[in-house]
């Protein structure tokens, strides 16, 4: 009777490596009922896989709301940082995403500290990328500024020492206030980038000081010019003024000096 019963109780008794295996396909099956049901749920490299894949059999695939994908547009309306943003979408793949800006290394040429002796400004520089904003059923273009005493390097503007406009932001009167005194800059104030390898010198040339607030989308569009690309080499600083307001944007321009080494 003895031997019958722990036989029974043998047949019946089920390896833990099978109870595991299906306890991991159950859950493995929940979460791909849940990013079936919501895709925006999905690991960036995951739906980026599975989009790759379903390229490749020709069916279009969800669009999670982390990468929103935006109509494709010759001539995008950029506006100057700091316009009131009404969303927080993020542009296509050729922009950098802020967050994913702050997790790789700089590139050659792309500054990454700012120094400007005359009003003894010493900070370093993060890169930022656009974002989307509507606005009476129009699609705009802003950038984003550092959250921080840091300026924003416009992520799509030229590198250090290339042809081109790069183009620099940040706050005036708040988060460290890393552009307070830009306004005190006049025509020969010397202005020091740095990359990685070597420091890149300027002299303001021209400064601006220009309405915004308020002012007709027309006008806000003009004064982005100045974040537009340049045939020459420049670079261009960006803030809010006056210190107890921030109604009008500052403009500062400058062009090349020198180059060297160090930092």
């Amino acid at each position: 009777m003895s031997a019958s019963t722990s036989h029974e109780s043998d047949e019946k008794r089920v390896p833990i490596s099978i109870v595991f295996l299906v306890t991991g396909f159950i859950i493995l099956g929940a979460v791909l009922s849940i990013w079936l049901v919501s895709p925006s749920l999905m690991p960036l490299p995951v739906y980026r896989a599975v989009s790759n894949l379903l390229e490749e059999t020709a069916v279009t695939p969800p669009t999670p709301a982390s990468i929103a994908v935006i109509p494709t547009i010759a001539s995008p309306t950029v506006l100057l940082p700091e316009t009131p943003a009404q969303t927080g979408e993020v542009l296509p793949d050729y922009f950098v995403s802020v967050e994913n800006a702050a997790k790789r290394d700089p590139f050659i040429g792309e500054p990454i500290r700012i120094l400007i002796p005359q009003i003894d400004l010493d900070a370093p520089v993060t890169e930022i990328g656009l974002e989307q904003i509507s606005k009476d059923d129009q699609t705009y273009y802003q950038w984003p500024v550092p959250n921080g005493f840091e300026a924003g390097w416009h992520n799509n503007s030229a590198r250090l020492g290339k042809s081109g406009n790069t183009v620099l932001n940040g706050h005036h009167n708040i988060y460290g206030e890393v552009f307070r005194d830009l306004v005190d800059l006049t025509e020969g104030d010397e202005i020091i980038l740095f990359d990685t390898q070597q420091k890149f010198i300027y002299e303001v040339t021209e400064t601006y000081i220009l309405a915004e607030r308020d002012q007709p989308m027309s006008v806000r569009i003009a004064n982005a010019k100045w974040i537009a690309p340049t045939n020459d080499e420049r670079i261009t600083l960006i803030t809010c003024w006056p210190y107890t307001d921030n109604s009008h944007r500052l403009i500062i321009v400058a062009k090349p000096v020198s180059v060297g080494k160090g930092t």
